[in-house]
């Protein structure tokens, strides 16, 4: 777990969450970024990185540039990534934003969070005072041994006058097969489940976000928008919104395509009484073929593209 203000004098502001951000609209933006690492072998990357000679510094460095150049034309207050490897690539993002007089556009905050042992965790980079970091996790001990899952985030976005709770999801992928896998992606909902519903008995405002690994359709949809997100019981939901529907249809493209196939698996869930102004797949970039708006992957053997997946685009006005 990691959790941290770039700078030392803004500390007192992120643990009382005082001379936070004006205004009550915020953009936020969630990309998984496909297995960002850092140019060192700490033996737990992924045995594509460990065995391939060409990785290294100068292909990380490349990577971290255009991941930024993707920040920077995002816009966004917030900016959330999968797939990070620690916080040190945190760090370094930061690094390569630097530079920006206009201290409203300095992205100051952050945090990362990710299971000891594992590959991979969940970051984010804040334009907006961040406070309360908690990370939720599954201990599962019986008979099938649990794979390794990443926790779920929960932080508090310190918006002035209209705080709310960010939580960010990284689900279980469906490697292995999506029958197989799927209790453990039904164990990570009931988990944010019951983080929302505190969230609401609390009277707080919250987003959730992440890479679900399973397509909105997937989802128990009560009507179109709202979705149920069950508890370990299946019987019992919170209610949260999602913003994948407009007018009754869905919003086009995808954010990941496998197989011939778009998918929504990287999903936005607010409260109900959020007012969504936009919703948007960024695809305006390169980021993406232009024709098809098919995001250009990453490979490792020439260190081409950026990621497999699409970055996301919510904005919200607190009603």
């Amino acid at each position: 777990m990691f959790f941290r203000k770039t700078f030392l004098l803004s500390v007192i502001l992120i643990f009382f969450c005082t001379s936070c951000s004006s205004g009550k609209t915020v953009s936020i933006v969630n990309w998984n970024v496909q297995t960002f690492f850092d140019s060192n072998n700490d033996g737990i990357e992924y045995t594509e990185f460990l065995t391939d000679k060409k990785w290294g510094r100068e292909m990380y460095t490349e990577r971290l540039k255009k991941l930024c150049s993707v920040i920077k034309k995002s816009g966004a207050d917030i900016f959330v990534m999968e797939e990070l490897e620690n916080e040190k690539v945190l760090h370094d993002i930061y690094n390569f934003l630097a530079g920006e007089w206009n201290f409203s556009k300095v992205y100051a905050w952050s945090c990362f969070a990710k299971t000891p042992g594992t590959s991979i965790g969940c970051g984010v980079l804040s334009r907006i005072p961040l406070s309360d970091l908690k990370v939720h996790a599954l201990d599962i001990r019986g008979s099938e041994k649990q794979p390794g899952l990443r926790p779920l985030i929960e932080v508090t976005v310190c918006l002035k006058n209209s705080p709310f709770v960010l939580f960010v999801s990284h689900w279980k992928s469906k490697s292995g097969g999506k029958e197989k896998t799927e209790p453990w992606r039904n164990r990570e909902e009931a988990v944010l489940a019951k983080c929302v519903s505190k969230a609401v008995s609390s009277g707080k405002r919250f987003v959730c976000c992440g890479d679900f690994n399973r397509d909105i359709n997937d989802f128990l949809i009560e009507d179109c928008g709202t979705v149920c997100l069950r508890f370990f019981d299946d019987v019992q939901a919170v209610k949260v919104y999602s913003p994948w529907f407009s007018d009754g249809k869905l919003i086009e493209p995808g954010s990941y395509f496998f197989k011939d196939e778009w998918s929504r698996i990287d999903n936005f869930f607010v409260d109900e009484k959020s007012y969504v102004k936009s919703y948007e797949v960024l695809t305006e970039g390169p980021w993406c073929y232009e024709e098809s708006k098919v995001p250009v992957a990453f490979r490792l053997y020439n260190g081409s593209g950026y990621s497999d997946h699409l970055p996301v685009k919510l904005e919200l006005n607190w009603n």
